[in-house]
């Protein structure tokens, strides 16, 4: 490990303390900015950029207008939105300098994500360890996509190890096996995606075939001897079809092996709102998934003898 890994920097978009969905035990999770897939249903899509980006809140702005002098790029003007008048934001111009952000009242605006050092999260990770240490919880770090930032993911999670925590990635383990292999020495727990069986279908939801994945998860497991847990996020009408959470199942029992559990992830629609804060569209018409659905998917994945569970 470099000697200055502390002054490493990466772009953290958020630090969720007390999670309980991201690993065992009472966790925190950083979540990075950065992603090499587009997942059509993604909940964190103000991930998906590695830069800052300006989040604006129109339920909150009262059209005050006191952010459009403040724009040096001229990209704010006061229209209707719904059923008020709000301040809306050019995107096409603005290149998310938050001069804005400070003058607003209502708290409508934001940039999502900063560059972060490893001691400066790991010195917010550290302020709960008495709460990670009682629950048998730890760190996790997630996104966007930890591996697009190799150098500061390893870094990180090796301070956290040297501090004594769990540590725990969330990962849709697309990378090279260079990256793979600096990162996965100081994991724990690897929380490892699989969005579709079928290679083309994968690419056409997500960007990216999946084959370079699936070998890494086996990898992960099988040489780098690093625990995995299969997650696959339910979308109806896209990947819940009980052919393709056999296959994962299939895939997991013959491929892994039964030690490794499935943890089905049913869709939500927090993405929505935040796409609407970036100024995006998403309207896919996604429904959440039924408990009896779930359930079934859930019987699918024991059928093979392995353990799962709904939710992360």
């Amino acid at each position: 490990m470099r000697e200055d890994y502390l002054e490493v920097t990466a772009p953290v978009f958020n630090i969720q303390s007390y999670s309980i969905h991201d690993g065992p035990g009472v966790r925190v999770t950083v979540f990075v900015k950065g992603c090499p897939l587009r997942c059509k249903w993604c909940a964190n899509p103000e991930s998906n950029l590695a830069e800052p980006q300006l989040m604006t809140y129109s339920n909150n702005c009262t059209g005050c207008g006191r952010c459009i002098p403040k724009c040096p790029q001229n990209a704010i003007k006061v229209g209707p939105k719904g059923d008020k008048y709000v301040a809306i934001t050019d995107r096409s111009l603005c290149v998310s300098c938050g001069a804005c952000i400070d003058v607003c009242p209502a708290d409508a605006r934001e940039i999502s994500g900063r560059d972060m050092t490893v001691a400066e999260v790991l010195k917010k990770v550290m302020a709960d360890k008495i709460f990670l240490d009682a629950s048998g919880g730890g760190m996790t770090v997630s996104g966007g996509e930890c591996l697009m930032h190799p150098e500061f993911t390893s870094c990180l999670l090796y301070a956290a190890q040297q501090e004594g925590l769990h540590t725990a990635v969330e990962s849709c383990s697309f990378a090279s096996r260079e990256v793979i292999d600096r990162v996965f020495p100081y994991v724990n727990l690897g929380l490892l995606d699989i969005k579709h069986m079928d290679s083309e279908t994968h690419r056409q939801l997500t960007g990216v075939p999946n084959e370079v994945i699936l070998d890494n998860i086996k990898h992960v497991y099988h040489d780098l001897k690093v625990p995995v847990i299969v997650r696959v996020p339910v979308i109806p009408g896209y990947n819940d079809s009980d052919e393709n959470i056999y296959a994962t199942a299939d895939f997991t029992a013959k491929e892994l092996g039964m030690d490794v559990a499935v943890h089905l992830l049913p869709y939500h629609r927090l993405g929505e709102s935040k796409n609407d804060s970036l100024g995006k569209e998403m309207n896919m018409g996604i429904e959440v998934p039924s408990d009896e659905h779930m359930q079934g998917l859930k019987s699918i994945v024991e059928s093979f003898g392995l353990k799962s569970q709904i939710g992360g």
